[in-house]
């Protein structure tokens, strides 16, 4: 029979080996999840696209997991769900943000038409006047898209392009009247 102190010797060298391989299972389970990571992307045609699989699915946990190759291909879908939907709700605040611009636009065309119909009949005051309104849309409009929920904007050389037309225009008038 053995002695308790002895019995505790051995549930302590017991313990300390548990705890000292614990860290090698999960490098293990990592290794292994890494190299079906690295195997199912490798199969991949075309083959260029093997080094994106890897980093992507790589920093996954949900594909780090993964057992088998359906559960890779599980999580590269989830990964896939996740940006379409990211991108599918820059899409709707653009679609909110382009509706007030193409508003603004219509309004400064509208401006602009008045300006074209002013300058005809002469009346250079009250088509500067004008101009200095409409001046400020294209600004309006770039400035809504980029500091907007979306932070993107799709139309800036467009915005940016206009901005420097109706400023042009708007000083070319101002000349009229000196």
């Amino acid at each position: 029979m053995c002695s308790s102190s002895s019995m505790v010797q051995s549930i302590a060298i017991l313990l300390l080996l548990a705890v000292a391989m614990a860290p090698s299972a999960r490098l293990t389970a990592a290794a292994a999840a890494s190299s079906l990571i690295n195997t199912t992307c490798a199969a991949l045609e075309p083959v260029d696209s093997s080094d994106y699989c890897v980093r992507v699915l790589s920093g996954d946990p949900a594909a780090a997991a993964a057992t088998d190759v359906r559960g890779v291909a599980a999580a590269a879908a989830n990964l896939t769900a996740v940006k379409a939907a990211r991108t599918l709700r820059v899409i709707s605040y653009l679609v909110d943000d382009l509706v007030i611009c193409r508003a603004k636009y219509s309004k400064m065309m509208h401006m602009l038409a008045n300006v074209t119909a002013d300058l005809g009949a002469g009346r250079f005051s009250d088509a500067s006047e004008i101009m200095s309104f409409a001046t400020e849309y294209p600004e309006m409009c770039d400035m809504l898209l980029m500091e907007g929920k979306a932070e993107k904007d799709p139309i800036s050389q467009e915005t940016g392009e206009d901005d420097s037309l109706v400023h042009l225009t708007d000083h070319i008038i101002n000349l009229l009247q000196k």
